[in-house]
């Protein structure tokens, strides 16, 4: 969510991540996703970070290129609100080479165009305590179409909202805890995800857990996180009901942050 939401730039102090996802394995031009993010430490409250985000989908790719700036409240004792925002830049190519076609014949359908830069504007928040933390983002709400001649090779996109918020409940026997979430994304004119779930974290060292998404999927995730602050994770996706219709492939995750 930290590449998603620029309220996270300075929470976790001077961070370095990166995380790249597949999906419908075996399945040729399938999505996929590659993510950077870097968080400097605060100071005086303020807090500037680096993200780039990169999706791929068959001929179609797309790179977000933002500053984050986020400014945390103190608003009680371990109680803290951070509000941030981004501001950057966002790519569109298209490799129109790539299309196996019968014909040199004029198609309406393929743009003249192959890239274009649009430029991006969000916003989000974060509310964190010493066991609860909920936060919500728009990473960009600027219509690319608004900044092209050419709507056929862009869209008209509407901004999306990211919705998180989880729990942390201690058991203090085996000094571990059982962390519970739910999360949501919401894209106007075709539909909201949901996923819920929760990990298992034993006393620092490593994390278990899983979950479901409302588009049928389950998940189960693994974490190990070392003494000098670098954690590596891995998530695989896979289909909990099938049906004769849509794509029924599986998925992979793997992350890697490193707390300076």
């Amino acid at each position: 969510m930290n590449a998603f939401n620029p309220a996270y730039a300075g929470s976790e102090g001077r961070v370095l991540s990166f995380t790249t996802r597949s999906t419908w394995q075996g399945v040729s031009g399938a999505p996929k996703m590659n993510y950077f993010y870097y968080s400097g430490n605060p100071k005086k409250n303020l807090a500037f970070g680096l993200s780039i985000i990169n999706n791929k989908v068959f001929i179609d790719e797309r790179t977000l290129y933002s500053l984050d700036a986020s400014y945390q409240l103190t608003v009680g004792a371990g109680k803290t609100l951070s509000l941030g925002i981004k501001a950057g830049a966002h790519t569109k190519f298209t490799d129109v080479e790539a299309i196996q076609r019968l014909t040199n014949t004029s198609n309406s359908a393929i743009p003249d165009i192959t890239k274009e830069t649009y430029p991006v504007f969000g916003f989000g928040g974060l509310y964190k305590t010493q066991k609860f933390y909920i936060s919500f983002s728009i990473p960009n709400f600027l219509n690319p179409i608004k900044y092209t001649d050419n709507e056929s090779f862009i869209g008209d996109e509407k901004p999306s909202t990211y919705l998180l918020m989880g729990y942390k409940l201690e058991v203090g026997e085996l000094n571990s805890s059982i962390n519970p979430f739910i999360s949501s994304k919401i894209i106007p004119g075709i539909g909201n995800t949901i996923h819920f779930g929760g990990t298992y974290d034993y006393k620092g060292v490593f994390e278990v857990g899983g979950g479901y998404k409302s588009t049928r999927y389950m998940n189960v995730m693994a974490i190990i996180k070392t003494k000098f602050g670098l954690s590596l994770a891995y998530a695989y996706d896979f289909r909990g009901a099938s049906n004769d219709v849509e794509v029924q492939k599986s998925g992979n995750e793997i992350f890697l942050k490193f707390n300076f």
